[in-house]
């Protein structure tokens, strides 16, 4: 998947990897300028040497993939996302999905593998999987439709019938443009009134003021 989908054309592609391992590294093309792998539990120096043995060069950052703040709109050539739409949670899932296509160069992909719970085996908490970390397939069916945003979207159920994941790439629509995020303005002083001057009194005992 990752071979076939990452952009190889040009001077090589900018990738952004949410979540997975070390290993994902040796498979990215070999011309990859640079991969930054996020993640809450991500450890940057390993990810660094395995980047280095790999011969991609690859930093990491120790953070929610929610946001992408460190990269800029149109910046990316693919966004790996490994497991990234069940661990950020339902409430995340879309500012992902949005952060994504910001982020995405117009027509570059949103590579994806994640667990799904539709078709699981029962026996699935016996032999130690669990639904957690899950999506439903009607949230990919719904980015189907959303043909503004994503311009082609594609997958397929692997380990069907015990671990279903669902396997696949949405591309980003070349037309579509991304709105750009209302920034809070942060809250204003209240300016206090200066002081009033005190009024200068004479030296001058007894005086009245008249002639």
């Amino acid at each position: 998947m990752l071979t076939r989908y990452v952009p190889k054309e040009g001077r090589g592609p900018v990738v952004i990897q949410c979540g997975g391992g070390t290993r994902e590294l040796y498979y990215y093309p070999k011309n990859t300028i640079q991969v930054t792998v996020v993640g809450d539990k991500v450890n940057p120096s390993l990810y660094e040497q395995a980047g280095m043995q790999a011969a991609i060069p690859t930093t990491a950052k120790k953070q929610s993939a929610a946001s992408l703040s460190f990269a800029s709109d149109g910046s990316a050539d693919a966004i790996i996302a490994l497991g990234t739409m069940g661990s950020v949670g339902s409430f995340f899932i879309g500012d992902f999905l949005d952060e994504a296509l910001r982020v995405l160069k117009p027509g570059c992909p949103l590579i994806f593998v994640e667990k799904v719970y539709e078709g699981g085996s029962p026996l699935r908490p016996l032999i130690g999987q669990s639904g957690g970390g899950s999506i439903s397939t009607t949230l990919l069916d719904g980015m189907k439709e959303r043909t503004k945003q994503w311009e082609f979207v594609q997958w397929d159920i692997a380990l069907e019938g015990q671990d279903p994941h669902a396997v696949g790439v949405a591309v980003r629509a070349a037309s579509y443009r991304p709105q750009k995020r209302m920034e809070p303005k942060p809250a204003k002083l209240k300016e206090e009134a200066p002081p009033k001057a005190k009024e200068p009194t004479s030296s001058r005992k007894g005086f009245s003021g008249k002639e």
